[in-house]
């Protein structure tokens, strides 16, 4: 399929990062795809920090996606500058574009829709001044032009345009751009930034863990509800809860609208020398029907479909956030750590049940309500872990619940009550 040309033609300039020079050129532009674009490929970022200039935020407020399965074209239109970096990741196949401090408020994210070489398009935070676009492709692809460009006064648009290539020379894109992404992909750790915090005598550290954030916004219910906003708003209403209720000092992994690996969540919680971690969710499932609160521990083998699956879902939140896959593995450090993790286990078992044992004729369930599988989020060998599905925004009644105020003081209420059960013998 081939799309039409020339919707709309304006002059532009091609800003081309050469051996940190820039140099510009006028070109014509489309905003549909040019079957014969400029051959222009820029392997820095557009519109480097000058020293000592503070960048401000720019707001990213109309935003097209263009093409077909040879070809595509991205358009971002800003309020203001933004330094913006383009590059590839593999497994899956990823073009992830990195934004200095850009808030994305597009009027009509529909035509953000994935179609022809893209599988799904994200956008959001990853940390403070830091955000990104993460096309995850159904082909390997190469840039062939980038463009930014002031339009008027106020008003910026940056234009990226790719084709479909083979494998070999994707690889090859990937090999190329190593060294100079390498800083650009490398996150900043929040758990490396804490120190590791001072044990109290009598006192028990908790951390609530918030599910996704920033540019991983997690499920979506049927009324426009959104994940990482319901998971942070009880986590603070239990924070406050299991801080009032005994010797406890609670923590949380973020407490605004940013993205944290799932590397970091578990870092959080050994800096802090946690004695307790709980990962708050809220999913989606396709059998609507299905509602009520559930309890993971982990299991290197699930304890049947339904719970691999979310496993499996949750596992990819650092994959849809741009982030290479972990594949580094240390058998000793595997095998220590499974020793240690039997203890562990056995105590994140227990808290699961205390949690059931409140819950039951108080919280609504789902059948078989404690179950296991391989997240990667509790896979702290030294801290009592437990994933804790909140209910299913898939469902209208669950849905409804978790945006209730009432309904989460509730919540927090018989999970606090919970928390003092399992720490009772250590607290006398």
């Amino acid at each position: 399929m081939t799309l039409s040309r020339l919707v709309r033609v304006a002059s532009i300039v091609v800003v081309t990062m050469i051996s940190g020079v820039v140099h510009s050129q006028s070109v014509e532009a489309t905003d549909s795809i040019d079957s014969n674009p400029p051959k222009t490929v820029i392997t820095g970022s557009i519109g480097a920090v000058k020293p000592g200039d503070e960048p401000l935020t720019s707001i990213a407020f109309e935003g097209r996606l263009l093409g077909d399965e040879q070809s595509a074209r991205l358009m971002v239109e800003l309020d203001g500058w933004a330094d913006i970096k383009p590059f590839y990741m593999n497994n899956p196949p990823r073009l992830v574009i990195d934004m200095s401090k850009t808030a994305f408020r597009f009027q009509q994210p529909e035509n953000l829709k994935p179609r022809g070489l893209v599988n799904d398009l994200r956008y959001g935070t990853m940390a403070r001044g830091h955000s990104r676009i993460v096309i995850t492709l159904v082909h390997p692809v190469k840039i062939i032009s980038q463009q930014f460009r002031q339009m008027v006064k106020g008003r910026y648009k940056f234009t990226l345009d790719f084709e479909k290539v083979e494998a070999a020379e994707f690889g090859k894109q990937i090999a190329k751009q190593s060294n100079e992404i390498s800083l650009a992909n490398k996150m900043v750790v929040k758990g490396d930034r804490l120190l590791r915090a001072a044990k109290q005598k009598g006192r028990m550290t908790i951390v609530l863990d918030p599910g996704h954030g920033g540019i991983d916004g997690g499920a979506k219910g049927r009324h426009g509800s959104v994940e990482k906003d319901i998971t942070l708003e009880v986590a603070k209403v239990l924070e406050k809860a299991i801080a009032q209720a005994g010797p406890f000092d609670v923590f949380l992994t973020r407490r605004d609208d940013h993205f944290l690996s799932l590397k970091e969540r578990v870092k959080i919680a050994t800096r802090k020398q946690a004695d307790l971690f709980i990962s708050i969710h809220a999913d989606t499932l396709k059998q609507k029907m299905v509602r009520g609160a559930a309890v993971y521990t982990l299991s290197k083998k699930a304890s049947d479909e339904f719970a691999k699956q979310l496993a499996d879902s949750e596992n990819r939140a650092d994959l849809v956030a741009g982030l290479a896959a972990n594949e580094v593995k240390d058998e000793i450090v595997n095998i220590l750590a499974d020793l240690t993790a039997r203890e562990t286990k056995k105590f994140s078992v227990q808290f699961a049940q205390r949690i059931l044992h409140v819950f039951r004729n108080n919280i609504q369930l789902i059948k078989n309500p404690h179950r296991n599988a391989a997240f990667e989020v509790l896979k702290d060998p030294i801290v009592p872990s437990v994933l804790l599905e909140l209910g299913y925004l898939s469902n209208p009644e669950d849905e409804k619940l978790l945006l209730s105020d009432k309904w989460r003081d509730k919540f927090s209420k018989h999970l606090t009550q919970a928390v003092g059960l399992f720490f009772a013998n250590r607290v006398q």
